[in-house]
């Protein structure tokens, strides 16, 4: 009985709990609506303590205290709702203020970037100034040793200055003149002959027999693998003889004997070759220039590589392996856009497809461009030389109306072979330094220009010609080895210019290492504006008369008979004594 009443009081509990007495909203008035809630509450709390009242009749000291629970709980949940919305606006204080704070920023650098814009001097004086990233030596480690040869990552100058705007824009005016050239040649040959080629016959003239040209190129590197291999074998074989023995010394001079004479034997026979084939002159100069080029390769190479395995020691802590490069390296190496041998350079991380198509193609449309310099300003005046005897009016003529395309034409060969060519090669292999030539057009004097202009070449003579003179041959004359810098020049340009026309005409050579090497000393110290016109001004007129004296000579040697003696023909100019010869 007493578990019945027990029960029916906790199922009366239960139900008032359960179901509280509610208050409809109509029922309050319009200002007490928003209590609802609290009314609710206050009714749920109510009804429970009259059902515990009827189970326990001490519930009403329970009751109180649980009044006074809700008033405590009440005050805290206020302090803490407080709190959070303190937080909360504190947050949105930051917020805002780093927001506000970052807009500030980019309206700042905005306005200096417009203010840079509107300097753009400043933006090219630092590309020009010899800081770190456009400096070409570093100082040896080794006393009275001179600066040597360092590679860093950077682009070429031209890539840097395109993207200035005003530099583009020139850019952009080469290419208008050579649509311009593009379609005077079209025009012209539609008018004279009632078709065009748009140059490709000139070019195909000039680089015809390339498959020729080919074989050629696979025997020289074939050649040049085989320097690699007589390398190795002196190199790991050297290492076995005792040190300071005849045996070594006979050892050594052998295979620089037989350096010396592959050396000549190299610069024979593919001359040889390209005289027995009658190669045209562009694929002439191509076999030359690739000839000349595996000659300075193969000595920097042996140059650089065999110090290390005169100085190797058997009982220190270098590896045989160390002695002689890996042929990996020699291999990269020898196709890398550089001439001065390094183990390792630095490297770029991809290969930008789209510049090595871009290069290639600049290198084809400026071959275009020449052919149609050579088309519509040289050849057709000079194309029936030797017809009469050689006039001073007439030289004189040619020489200044060769100026402007014989000009152009240096400036396509620059930027075909110093910037196209050779970004593409390097993008190709991600050779990382790209400093292929310096600022030379604001050259004051001719020393700086022939140390700027084909700083690829200039690296070679320093530190192969130039240093070693300096520093074992005679030390501490730079006479002398300036002097020899300018001969060993001045020989391999003339070299290659005899072999490829087929005929020995010194002008270059007089020019280069006479006159050149005489305006160096003169020019020297100017620093004037005024120097930056003289080297342009004589720099466009020796380059006139360079290629009008060569373009006579050229035609002369169609028109006009040669010398009885063949050998003197090679050397007597028959542009000088065609008149005569065609008279008798």
């Amino acid at each position: 009985m007493i578990m019945d009443c027990a029960n029916g009081s906790l199922h009366d509990m239960e139900e008032s709990i359960v179901k509280p007495t509610v208050v409809a909203n109509d029922k309050l008035p319009e200002d007490r609506r928003a209590d609802l809630p609290y009314i609710r509450r206050n009714a749920v709390i109510t009804r429970s303590k009259e059902a515990l009242q009827k189970f326990d009749p001490n519930e009403d000291r329970k009751s109180s205290a649980a009044n006074e629970t809700t008033a405590v709980g009440d005050d805290i949940l206020r302090s803490i709702s407080v709190e959070k919305i303190r937080d909360l606006m504190q947050q949105m204080e930051s917020d805002v203020m780093e927001q506000v704070g970052n807009q500030i920023k980019l309206i700042m650098s905005g306005v200096l970037q417009q203010l840079e814009e509107m300097q753009p001097g400043k933006q090219t004086d630092d590309l020009f100034q010899e800081t770190t990233k456009y400096s070409n030596r570093q100082k040896s480690l080794k006393d009275g040793s001179l600066p040597e040869k360092k590679f860093l990552m950077r682009n070429s100058l031209l890539t840097d200055l395109f993207k200035i705007k005003h530099i583009k824009t020139i850019y952009h005016i080469f290419i208008v003149i050579l649509i311009i050239l593009f379609i005077n040649t079209a025009v012209y040959d539609i008018v004279d002959t009632g078709s065009t080629n748009f140059g490709i016959s000139t070019i195909m003239m000039a680089f015809g027999k390339f498959n020729k040209v080919l074989w050629i190129w696979c025997g020289m590197l074939a050649s040049t693998f085989g320097v690699y291999v007589a390398f190795s074998v002196w190199a790991h074989q050297r290492i076995h003889i005792a040190p300071k023995s005849i045996q070594l010394k006979i050892w050594d001079y052998s295979w620089l004997i037989a350096l010396i004479v592959y050396q000549i034997l190299f610069i024979i026979f593919p001359a040889n070759s390209l005289l027995t084939e009658d190669l045209p002159p562009a694929s002439s100069v191509a076999v030359l220039m690739e000839q000349v080029r595996l000659v300075m390769k193969t000595h920097a190479f042996v140059r650089s590589a065999a110090p290390r395995t005169l100085n190797y020691k058997p009982h220190t802590e270098q590896t045989i392996a160390s002695t002689c490069p890996g042929f990996t390296k020699f291999l990269y190496y020898l196709f890398c856009p550089t001439l001065i041998y390094r183990d390792d350079y630095p490297r770029t991380k991809v290969i930008r497809w789209r510049v090595v198509v871009w290069s290639y193609t600049e290198v084809i449309l400026v071959v275009f461009y020449m052919a149609f310099i050579f088309e519509r300003l040289l050849i057709p005046v000079f194309r029936q030389f030797g017809a009469s005897p050689l006039e001073p009016r007439a030289l004189v003529l040619s020489v200044f109306g060769t100026m402007m395309p014989g000009t152009l034409a240096f400036l396509c060969g620059f930027y075909c072979l110093l910037h196209s060519w050779m970004n593409a090669s390097a993008e190709l292999l991600r050779f990382a330094d790209r400093m292929f030539y310096k600022d030379w057009w604001n050259s004051t004097s001719y020393d700086a220009y022939y140390r700027t202009w084909n700083v690829v070449v200039h690296d070679w003579l320093y530190t192969y010609i130039y240093k070693d003179i300096y520093e074992i041959i005679a030390p501490r004359n730079k006479m002398l080895s300036t002097f020899m810098v300018f001969s060993v020049s001045a020989i391999f340009h003339e070299y290659i210019l005899a072999f490829a026309f087929r005929f020995f005409y010194p002008v270059l050579l007089v020019m280069f290492g006479g006159i050149g090497l005489i305006l160096v000393f003169l020019t020297r110290k100017n620093e004037q504006a005024g120097g930056n016109v003289f080297m342009w001004l004589t720099l466009c007129m020796g380059t006139g008369m360079i290629l009008s004296l060569y373009s006579m000579e050229y035609y002369a040697r169609i028109n006009c008979p040669p010398y009885k003696d063949e050998f003197l023909d090679l050397f007597i100019p028959r542009s000088w004594t065609c008149h005569r010869l065609s008279n008798s």
